[in-house]
């Protein structure tokens, strides 16, 4: 092979691999998410309620539905970049499902159904569900806006009736802006083990 077919070879596979990375990074992320849905899936029928919330570090602490947006992910304990590469995260030190302003982050990933990528389309009266080991706790959506980064109001403790807070990027190209979805809290029933 001469030097110049191999040069014209070498850019063929590059311009490949390029073209190819970004469907092999959602593809990636979308087996994280069925991966961390899939563990904890059996750690409901593993770990007992009475055990300490370290085992669900691992696979969870709930599992975020949106029906009408076909939306169903884990929740993780966190909103670092780490955890929001992965899942939904619990933003520290706000509410817990069915107490408080229970605040829920992700990215806006461009990958359709991933992360909060079709939070947008979740409207006013539109049902989020999140299921813990215990509990299902329903919540309607009440309001939706645009906010600065730095506007911390919407993780404010002190709500009349418990709260969801959904948090994203808007527009995901340039995150200038986040958007957010609130809820309030309709029913909370116990789920059967």
């Amino acid at each position: 092979m001469t030097r110049r077919k191999f040069i014209g070879l070498l850019f063929l596979l590059a311009g490949i691999a390029l073209i190819a990375w970004p469907f092999i990074s959602d593809y990636q992320r979308e087996q994280e998410a069925a991966n961390l849905k899939e563990q904890w899936t059996k750690s409901l029928k593993t770990v007992d309620a009475k055990e300490t919330k370290q085992p669900l570090a691992k696979s969870g602490v709930g599992l975020l539905s949106i029906p009408s947006i076909d939306f169903e992910q884990v929740i993780l304990e966190g909103s670092t970049t780490a955890v929001l590469d992965r899942s939904i995260g619990h933003i520290p030190k706000t509410g817990s499902p069915g107490k408080g302003n229970y605040a829920l982050a992700g990215h806006r990933s461009f990958t359709e159904g991933l992360h909060f990528n079709r939070l947008p389309d979740v409207k006013k009266g539109d049902t989020v569900i999140v299921t813990t080991k215990t509990h299902r706790y329903t919540y309607r959506i009440t309001s939706s806006r645009l906010v600065t980064p730095t506007t911390l109001s919407v993780l404010d403790q002190s709500v009349a009736s418990p709260t969801i807070t959904l948090i994203t990027c808007d527009p995901p190209e340039t995150a200038t802006n986040r958007l957010i979805k609130q809820g309030t809290l309709i029913r909370s029933e116990t789920v059967a083990s």
